[in-house]
């Protein structure tokens, strides 16, 4: 039952909004909500509350995050600064990467394999109260794959029909991809071939929806303050620029992930006194008690671990992130395989690892990380493995004795990347590559979006590069990523015949043992072929109050953050906070 304290603080709520309630709306689906919806979404919040949960005026989660220069998922994912929790996409994935009913209350292939069908919910809504409609995502799938659109994760739905050809726009008719609603309630996407996989690509945060009518009426501006509307358990409320943004409760929300705080507010570092990312900002927002949790960089946590009052608040999990060099291999001299292995075996990923993320992290030699589907081990460690003698013997081979006539080349990091433990490991490469292979490298920070544009463009002779996970399969860090695409749509000119088929082959094979084995060999290609030269896995370091409630622990025995799964709307503060102090008005 709702407290005395929750109680009043639905009246005092009432009594705030009634004074500045909108005029009356044109429509009935396009009306704000009304009073007695806001009440009645904070009284259902007040039941969904666990007995050990805070009073409901306490129910505010605060996260420090860049502030999102847009929060349109489908074209801007780069800029949206940690608000996926806004949109609700067909599917949603699960804390363990099962999918899990999102706009879709289910869903269903036909016998061949190449259609999906999803039953959108009759219940859906906008935050403006209008419906949620299967044409809202035929619009959505359209618009980003559009080829003036420039969404750099356009290739995460080559798979769908006629996507490819559109959008690199050797068929300009849009009728020809393959999405469609076929009514209000019923999306149906085709492939080019078995997708064993395309559910999980309509649960990643660039599958979310647009609100047609806002996007032609606003733009690019769809998403601002005033404009933007979400079909999530959240909407967006205020906007004050480097200082804060918060979401409160969509009122019109009645979908299967219901929200456990009132609101999300979300810090921008900018107001904190940096405009890099959180891990870089110290310990001193947590410890003001300003933010409830925090990413922290491995040279924090191991400070944090060495003191008493915060030791305890330390919580890692896996992140599915691999770090990694890559080359502009269509050029010398990368372009010579034994270049490529030598500085693979030149490069001592232990002693990264151990001396420069205080052995926090995990030494890789291939692609997929510990703990994700398809996870080889130390299966092919050999193929990459330290080896100075031989990376001497190598580059030798290639014509470079010594590293005698080898051209001095430059190795880019974004900006946001040059003081961080990344920047720090490619300043022990630079050693390492002297030291072992007596090669010059130079070091060159780049503003982030001239970095992203050029590495499209593959105007990058090397580069330290990290990717994280679109969805629990290897077709995710593998296909999606090392896939060979033209110029401008990958993210590398790295290009391998066997490996390219092996990619093809498994995302059309619904048996999981062999999609597994394709996915296995792909693997040892792309090692051996040094397609690039894989340095760690990350696990992250979160930093967490002891009032912040909702974890929970995955089948890997981790407790993954609040960006993860159904975390953010399994959130909330428990009684803890009440006495803290802590600012829950905003």
């Amino acid at each position: 039952m709702p407290t005395y304290q929750t109680v009043f603080f639905l009246i005092l709520i009432l009594f705030v909004a009634s004074g500045c309630e909108p005029g009356p709306p044109e429509t009935p689906e396009r009306s704000g909500p009304t009073n007695d919806l806001k009440a009645k979404a904070l009284a259902a919040l007040a039941e969904r509350l666990p007995d050990d949960a805070a009073p409901l005026e306490h129910q505010v989660f605060r996260y420090l995050a860049t502030e999102p220069r847009s929060m349109d998922m489908g074209m801007a994912l780069y800029s949206t600064g940690g608000t996926e929790f806004l949109f609700e996409r067909l599917t949603m994935f699960g804390l363990d990467g099962e999918l899990l009913p999102g706009a879709a209350e289910r869903w269903e292939s036909s016998a061949d394999g190449k259609t999906w069908t999803f039953h959108l919910r009759s219940n859906g809504r906008w935050s403006d109260g209008r419906k949620v409609t299967a044409h809202d995502f035929e619009y959505t799938f359209r618009r980003f794959l559009h080829p003036d659109a420039g969404n750099v994760y356009a290739f995460l739905y080559y798979d769908i029909k006629g996507a490819r050809a559109y959008n690199q726009r050797e068929n300009p008719d849009v009728n020809s991809v393959g999405v469609r609603a076929v009514d209000d309630h019923t999306f149906v996407i085709e492939t080019e071939q078995v997708c064993a996989f395309l559910p999980y690509i309509t649960a990643y945060h660039t599958s979310s929806p647009v609100p047609r009518w806002q996007v032609e009426k606003y733009g690019d501006r769809w998403s601002d303050l005033g404009n933007c509307l979400s079909n999530s358990a959240f909407q967006l409320e205020k906007w004050f620029t480097q200082q804060y943004i918060t979401f409160d409760l969509n009122p019109y929300y009645e979908g299967p992930n219901p929200a456990h705080v009132r609101q999300l507010v979300l810090i921008s570092t900018a107001q904190i006194g940096s405009s890099s990312s959180a891990s870089d900002l110290g310990l001193l927002p947590y410890e003001n008690n300003e933010i409830d949790a925090i990413d922290v960089s491995p040279m924090i946590t191991a400070q944090a671990q060495n003191n008493p009052d915060l030791r305890d608040e330390i919580w890692p999990y896996d992140e599915f992130t691999t770090i990694y060099l890559y080359f502009k291999t269509q050029e010398q001299p990368f372009g010579d395989l034994r270049v490529r292995q030598a500085f693979a075996h030149a490069i001592d990923r232990p002693t990264i690892v151990n001396v420069i993320l205080k052995g926090m992290m995990i030494p890789a030699y291939t692609m997929l990380p510990l703990h994700f589907p398809g996870y080889v081990g130390d299966k092919y460690k050999d193929i990459q493995r330290y080896d100075p003698v031989l990376a001497r013997k190598l580059l030798a081979q290639a014509g470079y004795p010594g590293g005698k006539g080898f051209p001095t080349k430059e190795l880019w990091l974004p900006d946001a990347q040059s003081s961080s433990p990344v920047g720090q490991a490619a300043q022990a490469i630079q050693q390492m590559l002297k030291e072992n292979l007596g090669i010059t490298i130079n070091i060159r920070n780049t503003e982030g979006g001239t970095y992203r544009t050029s590495m499209y463009n593959w105007e990058i002779p090397m580069s330290l590069a990290a990717f994280n996970y679109d969805f629990p399969d290897p077709q995710s860090m593998l296909g999606m990523i090392w896939r060979s695409q033209p110029r401008g749509y990958a993210r590398h000119d790295w290009t391998n015949p066997a490996f390219d088929d092996l990619i093809d082959r498994a995302a059309g094979e619904m048996n999981p043992e062999k999609r597994m084995a394709m996915y296995d060999e792909a693997e040892r290609i792309l090692a051996t072929d040094v397609g690039g030269i894989f340095l760690w896995h990350m696990k992250t370091y979160q930093l967490r109050k002891p009032w912040l409630k909702g974890f929970r622990v995955d089948k890997w025995g981790n407790y993954p953050n609040y960006r993860n799964g159904h975390a953010y709307y399994d959130l909330y503060i428990g009684k803890e906070a009440v006495g803290s102090g802590r600012k829950t008005v905003y």
